[in-house]
């Protein structure tokens, strides 16, 4: 098996690589409101949306994904608040892609997981972004890593 593009192996563990591109936009975002908050001299806007600014760059910087082939789990926090969890591989049901459209425009798009718990279909976030494109491709290397240690047993 080749080496995956979004992922860097370490042995049998595969961690995905950074993207920040969803994280920049939002930042961005804030930052210019903060900046709009200060011409039109509003304090209290200017404060919120630094607070929230620095919320979604703390949060950038916490999400991982990791794909362990000797535990046979994939690892992963998507959220600042929410805790992290563990999804046994063999539990897995489906892969999800999901994207949320305004007026014909992607605004968002979310690579989920169902999986069975306790007897239970539950769903988990593993990766968002803007393009489809880019979670399909996360979900292809999520597939080949999976894929290529079923096919060495």
């Amino acid at each position: 098996m080749e080496q995956p593009k979004r992922f860097t192996r370490e042995g049998n563990v595969y961690k995905m690589k950074p993207q920040y591109g969803f994280s920049i936009i939002a930042i961005a975002l804030a930052l210019g409101l903060a900046y709009l908050g200060f011409h039109i001299k509003s304090p209290a806007v200017v404060w919120i949306f630094l607070a929230l600014a620095v919320i979604f760059i703390l949060s950038a910087f916490t999400k991982s994904l990791v794909v362990d082939m000797d535990k046979k789990v994939i690892n992963a926090k998507m959220a600042l608040i929410k805790p992290a969890y563990t999804i046994p591989i063999e539990d897995i049901q489906h892969f999800e892609l999901y994207s949320l459209r305004t007026n014909f425009i992607t605004t968002n798009t979310t690579l989920n997981v169902y999986f069975l718990k306790d007897g239970k279909e539950k769903s988990a976030s593993l990766a968002q972004g803007i393009t489809k494109r880019a979670m399909q491709n996360i979900l292809n290397d999520i597939e080949e890593i999976i894929g290529a240690d079923e096919y060495s047993r």
